[in-house]
């Protein structure tokens, strides 16, 4: 072999697939063109604009920075690549009496708007979170817990609290999601915060309330719904009907 075909098959392992997996789909990322409503398909003439409310800016980088794309995706992966669509509550929620519409769909590249990186995710050791913010407002009914308090116990303590699931409580609920207790204070009751101390069993006065960073995480977190209607040209769900048909 000489070193000239040695070279050239050096380029063509590295370069090529650098090309394919990142330059292009980076490049491509930076030219995505708003999509319209459209009158036939959807019954309105309108730009699309995702609907995302929350500090999704400061929460994508708190979840980036703790590693929690190694355990978690954010991608309701194609008909043709998997079945995920189909997956109880990942994909968007299906239509019941209350829900009359069936928002369930993949992902498209507006999921990830406001985000300097799409979240895609590495592993699935725990679910997609591509709809966690919907989940958990569904989890929280009947509790007494607000969503964002049902996340805050969840990231200080994700085994030893009782969590609630559709009206019924879980007792010594597991997950294996690491504790991120750090993004907590602890301390002594004294009057300011309580308000949002943690309602956890802690021994003598302890209250544990969250940082600005576990505000910041929760709010990005619930900020991940399929719920908004999109073009029909970006739902691909099979049974998804054009306006016209309904």
């Amino acid at each position: 072999m000489t070193f000239k075909s040695f070279f050239i098959g050096l380029l063509c392992s590295f370069l090529l697939p650098w090309l394919l997996l990142v330059v292009i789909p980076f490049a491509s990322m930076q030219r995505v063109k708003p999509v319209r409503f459209n009158e036939k398909d959807d019954g309105k003439d309108e730009v699309y604009v995702p609907r995302r409310a929350g500090r999704v800016t400061d929460g994508a980088g708190i979840y980036a920075a703790n590693g929690c794309y190694v355990c978690h995706s954010q991608l309701i992966r194609p008909t043709y690549a998997g079945s995920d669509v189909w997956r109880p509550d990942w994909a968007g929620m299906k239509a019941t009496q209350d829900v009359p519409v069936d928002s369930r769909r993949e992902t498209s590249v507006f999921d990830y708007a406001r985000e300097d990186f799409a979240q895609i995710g590495l592993t699935r050791t725990g679910p997609d979170l591509s709809n966690v913010g919907r989940r958990i407002e569904r989890y929280v009914t009947g509790s007494g817990l607000s969503p964002e308090m049902w996340v805050y116990k969840h990231l200080y303590n994700p085994r030893g609290e009782n969590m609630t699931y559709d009206h019924e409580v879980v007792k010594n609920y597991w997950s294996t999601c690491p504790s991120m207790r750090f993004l907590f204070r602890e301390g002594k009751s004294f009057g300011q915060g309580m308000a949002e101390a943690l309602p956890l069993k802690t021994p003598g006065d302890t209250q544990v309330v969250p940082k600005s960073e576990a505000r910041a995480l929760a709010s990005y977190l619930l900020s991940l719904k399929k719920d908004d209607p999109v073009p029909y040209v970006l739902n691909y769900n099979r049974d998804k009907k054009r306006a016209v048909e309904q």
